[in-house]
């Protein structure tokens, strides 16, 4: 069954009602930009974006700590580890942008502008004839067309979901380029289809693109590569004769004269190293370091900046996903056990001073998160999918286990030894075994930094009160990429900050096609054909209630299935800099940007 066209039958009226969220069919129109919704803020002669600031000077440079290392500069594969930046070297057919008061836009790049079928059939791209990559090739539909072809074929497999939709590509002269989707065209194919990082024909024809590569690369964007120690750092330099240098989406951006990545094995020491000015930025992303390592007398005069930036977006989501490849995950009851054993109000308290908040959903702080029971909408998805789906989605309000913070936990742990039981397990001799196959639980923890160790050895000790033995495994950089894309874990912490709405790389990290794909991002190993129904739905959906309620039905169905154990979401953003460093006054929706940063430091 089409459930797509089961929604929007049984909630003719409602959409109705408001129709002001959803773009109208138009004829065949041309347009500098596409929103998903409405019409995009900026006119077609505007100057700049508002969270930008046109007169920042273009000098200095940034010096990023990054931890890991890497080994390939190809970033549009699965193989290899790259370093950060590399997207600095391409520009795409369209840029989004992130101003508060759109929910998802895209402007011409690459592209002066674009005609959309009345349909959503095709796009047509005309490029500017200013437009050229580092080596001073000019960049044509021929590029295009060429690099759209080449990702569906051999691409990372986010950006082959991106242009799945996809149907065939013409190249109607050297600067236009028409994009075709058929019958499975609609506006968010069209917002997506400009997310295309337009590669050099000339260079890569007579490449291997599908295998790992130290190769410099070749791209039209602002920054070229200067310098590579592999695994250890690389720095971008900006280049003078960057075409697109002056357009509005691009005034106020890319400021940094260099821009410097260098790759630490420890944190401490990149701490470090800021403290002695021999890098001048960090983004942090733990909490515990965040208020345990960056203390000192350069933080207390403010020479470096410990700075906590918030944004009203949806949440960076931490979590600890179930490897369902695994038999003894198999039981929705033993994943709810599992959850319901989780003290987070106790770790919350103890470990990061009550400044968390309980991550709920996978699309925390969002109108995809789903609250109370479903809608007159949701149930119109969910019914046809009943016979796959739990009982309590459709009649029950979904609500994590929670404590007094006190540490005693007894009244949850009682009703995960209930589920366990019910799940075939009992304790033989001090030991968690399965009544069925004998198997005896023991669960392998597989952690990014040693950081997370108290929090996750807190669980442990809790586990062992339900006969669940556990160890932990910290790898750090390559080591633990490797393992994780081995699938060499029974729990691993993951973090998720869904794009609104949601993009084609949900169908990577959710869909059952990629439970196999070693790279992909479905780390669980999710294969559900319910969640592939909504999935798809959702990504499709081209208005704000079909998107919402697609959202929140998906939503639902994972909480439901206990995928995952919800750990912690956060609307901030952590970074620490040198104070010659300077951001602009107003942020982007999604967070900040260093993009639009600059060097205060006179030549």
């Amino acid at each position: 069954m089409d459930i797509q066209q089961s929604i929007r039958g049984l909630l003719g009226g409602a959409l109705v009602l408001i129709a002001t969220f959803s773009h109208p069919v138009l004829a065949e129109y041309t347009s500098h930009g596409i929103s998903l919704y409405g019409e995009p803020k900026y006119t077609e002669n505007f100057s700049n974006f508002d969270y930008a600031n046109p007169d920042a000077p273009k000098q200095g440079e940034l010096v990023m700590a990054e931890m890991g290392s890497f080994d390939s500069l190809h970033q549009f594969i699965d193989l290899g580890k790259k370093p950060r930046g590399l997207f600095w070297l391409y520009d795409r057919l369209t840029v989004r942008g992130h101003d508060k008061n759109e929910i998802k836009t895209r402007y011409g790049w690459l592209a002066e502008k674009m005609t959309i079928a009345d349909d959503y059939s095709s796009v047509i791209y005309f490029l500017r004839k200013e437009a050229k990559f580092s080596d001073g090739y000019p960049v044509t539909a021929e590029d295009v067309a060429y690099s759209l072809n080449l990702y569906r074929e051999s691409g990372l497999s986010n950006i082959k979901s991106r242009f799945k939709m996809v149907k065939s590509v013409e190249v109607i002269d050297p600067l236009t380029v028409k994009i075709n989707f058929g019958g499975d065209g609609s506006r968010l194919q069209i917002l997506n289809s400009g997310n295309l990082p337009v590669l050099p024909k000339h260079i890569w024809q007579h490449k291997d693109f599908t295998q790992p590569s130290l190769d410099i690369p070749i791209g039209s964007g602002p920054y070229k590569v200067i310098s590579v120690d592999p695994g250890r750092g690389i720095v971008y330099e900006l280049r003078d004769d960057y075409w697109g240098k002056n357009l509005p989406v691009n005034k106020g951006k890319y400021n940094f004269k260099n821009i410097k990545v260098e790759y630490f094995r420890d944190r401490n020491a990149a701490v470090q190293a800021l403290k002695t000015n021999n890098v001048n930025y960090i983004a942090e992303t733990n909490l515990l370091r965040w208020n345990k390592l960056y203390q000192g007398d350069v933080f207390d005069s403010g020479t470096v900046v410990k700075d906590k930036i918030n944004y009203d977006a949806p949440s960076f989501v931490t979590v600890m996903v179930f490897n369902l490849r695994q038999a003894k995950f198999a039981d929705r009851r033993t994943r709810e056990a599992l959850v319901t054993a989780f003290d987070f109000e106790w770790l919350n308290k103890k470990a990061f001073n009550n400044q968390y908040t309980r991550a709920t959903s996978l699309f925390n702080n969002s109108f995809l998160a789903a609250e109370g029971l479903p809608t007159a909408q949701e149930k119109a998805i969910l019914i046809p999918l009943s016979a796959q789906l739990p009982e309590q989605v459709l009649s029950s309000e979904f609500t994590l286990p929670s404590t007094d913070g006190s540490g005693r936990n007894r009244k949850n742990l009682l009703t995960a030894q209930t589920l366990l039981k019910e799940a075939g397990w009992k304790v033989k001799h001090n030991k968690l075994v399965h009544s069925v196959t004998g198997e005896v639980m023991t669960i392998n923890f597989l952690l990014p930094s040693p950081v997370m160790k108290p929090a996750i050895g807190a669980y442990i000790q809790t586990l062992k009160k339900l006969g669940i033995s556990s160890n932990i495994t910290i790898k750090t950089g390559t080591e633990y990429y490797k393992l994780l894309m081995q699938r060499q874990f029974d729990m691993t912490p993951s973090q998720y900050k869904v794009r609104i709405p949601p993009n084609t790389e949900l169908r990577s990290s959710l869909k059952s096609e990629f439970a196999g794909v070693a790279s992909s991002y479905n780390l669980s190993g999710i294969q559900d054909p319910a969640i592939d129904n909504l999935v798809e739905g959702l990504v499709q959906s081209d208005s704000y209630v079909d998107t919402q309620a697609y959202g929140r039905a998906l939503d639902r169905v994972l909480k439901w299935n206990y995928y995952y154990l919800p750990l912690w979401a956060r609307n901030f953003q952590l970074v620490a800099y040198q104070n010659y460093i300077k951001k602009p006054l107003q942020a982007p929706k999604y967070g900040y940007e260093v993009e639009f940063w600059w060097d205060e430091r006179s030549k």
